[in-house]
């Protein structure tokens, strides 16, 4: 069963999983708060083992950065509640959650993928959260689910330079679980096997597994408002836009 799009996403059901494909007519994928509140929505219509796919240049590459030069800051600090609260669901969501990716998962893009329970990539996936070289950071949950990946060290690094991560680094480090040439059909593979497992123990173990430390969530979110305050933020935003290497002025 094949649904309509709705905000991009198209949702099919076969050999008893769902598929949620990314299908903007920007094949970057770019994500807002809709998206991800509609992916969201469709894990709820009802419990079923899922996958998550975008395009064959990109998961996502994240959100629309000229949108940011919109963004008051009080107005920021809600743009990261609505999307963290779209990424928490999918992360405690009963039954597990597969990323496959292609090309770029980048910003919120990872984020997403970060906010799934098993990531399967292609060869040359490229991964990063490069918000801090606009002056910002990541608002969706990025440095806790990261942290929580990786370890403080590693993921300081990465969040800290915005650096990209290839995909034999990020399976070194266990930001994703295997690299594949066809991580689509890979990943509905995973997912049949667990819709044939004993689910009601996956749903224990995700929730042991995969819980998180609110108030690190919170204090993300609260910085991330509070970023759209200063100086650096405009001055990164302004220059990606520009196409030119940004002036900070730690301020």
């Amino acid at each position: 069963m094949v649904g309509k799009s709705v905000n991009g996403i198209e949702v099919q059901e076969r050999d008893g999983i769902r598929i949620i494909s990314i299908r903007k007519d920007n094949k970057l994928n770019p994500l807002d708060a809709d998206t991800l509140e509609e992916i969201a929505n469709n894990l709820r219509s009802k419990p079923m083992v899922t996958v998550i796919e975008g395009s064959e240049k990109a998961f996502s590459a994240g959100a629309n950065i000229k949108e940011f030069q919109k963004l008051k800051p009080e107005e920021a600090y809600h743009f990261a509640i609505r999307g963290q609260i779209a990424l928490d669901y999918i992360a405690s969501y009963e039954r597990p959650v597969i990323a496959a990716i292609r090309g770029f998962a980048l910003g919120g893009g990872f984020e997403l993928a970060l906010s799934c329970d098993m990531r399967v990539c292609s060869p040359g996936t490229k991964m990063a959260l490069p918000e801090v070289t606009l002056g910002i950071l990541p608002g969706w949950g990025g440095t806790q689910r990261l942290r929580h990946s990786i370890g403080q060290t590693r993921a300081f690094e990465i969040v800290t330079t915005g650096r990209m991560v290839e995909a034999d680094e990020a399976l070194s480090l266990g930001i994703i679980n295997s690299i594949e040439e066809d991580p689509e059909k890979a990943a509905i593979a995973l997912a049949i096997n667990y819709s044939r497992s004993a689910l009601v123990s996956v749903a224990a173990i995700k929730k042991l597994v995969r819980g998180k430390t609110y108030d690190l969530f919170d204090a993300e979110k609260e910085a991330f408002g509070k970023i759209f305050e200063t100086e650096d933020y405009r001055e990164g935003v302004k220059a990606f836009i520009e196409k030119r290497k940004p002036v900070f002025k730690g301020r």
